[in-house]
């Protein structure tokens, strides 16, 4: 009598665990992930073995590039639309409701207040194809030649709670530096953050 042999099967893995945990991830990744916004320019800053973060959350940015042209921006779309009033006001612009919702998506900008509402009047793709001219800024207290005090002001009012970082590009020259901290100093603001790019500390380095 033949010996009957057993029917053999492939090994069988199930992957449904494995699909499980693969989604799980994807799905932790995407609700986590910050998206890069679009910055007015690029900016280069020096490096440091600092440590010190420079908080997310009601914070005003004052960028330089390396052409000495500044650049403005505050987080939150509610800061900066009322940042964009309380600026008309100063100059006597109105802004549509169309505008307003434009300038609020913005994570930055580099406009005399002349071009701003033109600017804003453009698609986002057409924005991205303008090279900003840059914030007028100077010694002085002028409205027209001083403009980035005035941002500065209005944006301290739209909320009091903002803290003021400095951003410059490695290859910006000190006197348009010097004259956004007279823009600061004019309003009695002397402290502020430094943006800098990191750098790996020396060995046996600490930061007390």
């Amino acid at each position: 009598m033949p010996i009957v042999k057993p029917k053999r099967s492939r090994p069988h893995m199930d992957m449904t665990a494995m699909c499980d945990v693969a989604f799980l991830l994807l799905t932790f990744f995407i609700l986590t992930a910050q998206i890069r916004v679009q910055e007015a320019a690029e900016i280069n800053p020096p490096t440091s073995i600092s440590a010190i973060k420079v908080p997310d959350t009601d914070i005003m940015t004052i960028s330089l590039d390396k052409e000495g042209k500044v650049f403005f921006g505050i987080d939150g779309q509610p800061n900066r639309v009322a940042m964009l009033e309380n600026i008309g006001e100063t100059y006597g612009i109105s802004f549509s409701d169309r505008e307003k919702k434009a300038f609020s998506l913005l994570p930055n900008f580099g406009l005399p207040i002349g071009q701003l509402k033109s600017y804003l009047s453009l698609k986002p793709d057409q924005q991205a194809q303008i090279k900003q001219p840059g914030i007028p800024v100077d010694s002085t207290a002028n409205l027209q030649t001083n403009q980035l005090s005035q941002w500065v002001f209005n944006a301290r009012k739209a909320n009091n709670k903002l803290r003021i970082a400095v951003k410059g590009d490695n290859l910006a020259k000190f006197p348009n530096f010097k004259n956004v901290l007279s823009s600061l100093q004019s309003q009695n603001i002397n402290k502020f953050n430094l943006i800098t790019g990191t750098e790996a500390p020396p060995a046996g380095w600490t930061n007390d």
